[in-house]
């Protein structure tokens, strides 16, 4: 996969216990300033607004995407990764934020740690080191998918487009706030003409206050 990013950093520092988000930043493929800002068994189902909200498996996503092309989100994790269990908690709970997902993306988790194997784009990707104990293996596929600049951390946000290229990875935990604006960024085909900047200063969220 070409790696063409919009992104060129995100930092989140962990100080006692409290996350600080140092602003990341976007750019287009033209160098435009754009932004400063599974384990199978844990895929689940919960009630939203819209009725049904649904995580898919990577390989349910790609079944999915044989006949009805649509964005793919996926929330590469692992089951002892604090900040991901608080994008459980805090982000992907609120409804807004689902409706986004829903209305734009396939929904997608992926345990980085699984034994899965992921045929993506004629690759197959297994983890080849598999055990079921924590901290011990990495899928082929994280590492594939989820690598930024800063090589991998959990979780990492990937964006896909229709056909399945990247969009842009971004590392770390992200509240309903921040994601709220990006879900909609990528998922209106925004950033291909317009800067982030731009698009914030007139973006209306959507969250309760």
């Amino acid at each position: 996969m070409q790696k063409k990013y919009l992104i060129i950093g995100v930092l989140f520092v962990f100080v006692a216990g409290a996350i600080a988000a140092v602003s990341p930043v976007f750019v287009n493929e033209k160098g435009n300033d754009m932004l400063q800002v599974a384990d199978n068994q844990l895929v689940m189902e919960s009630d939203s607004a819209s009725g049904a909200f649904k995580w898919y498996t990577v390989n349910e996503s790609l079944v999915l995407q044989e006949t009805t092309k649509k964005k793919v989100f996926i929330d590469v994790y692992t089951t002892w990764c604090g900040p991901c269990k608080m994008l459980d908690a805090n982000t992907f709970s609120d409804p807004v934020i689902k409706k986004l997902l829903e209305q734009h993306f396939y929904p997608t988790k992926f345990n980085a740690e699984s034994g899965d194997t992921i045929i993506f784009k004629g690759q197959t990707f297994i983890n080849k080191n598999y055990t079921p104990q924590p901290r011990k293996s990495t899928h082929d596929f994280a590492i594939y998918i989820a690598s930024t600049q800063q090589g991998l951390g959990y979780p990492t946000l990937v964006f896909l487009d229709e056909e399945l290229n990247m969009i842009q990875p971004i590392s770390g935990y992200i509240g309903p706030a921040q994601l709220e604006p990006i879900l909609s960024f990528f998922g209106t085909n925004a950033y291909k003409d317009t800067t982030w900047e731009i698009y914030l200063s007139t973006f209306k969220s959507q969250l309760s206050q």
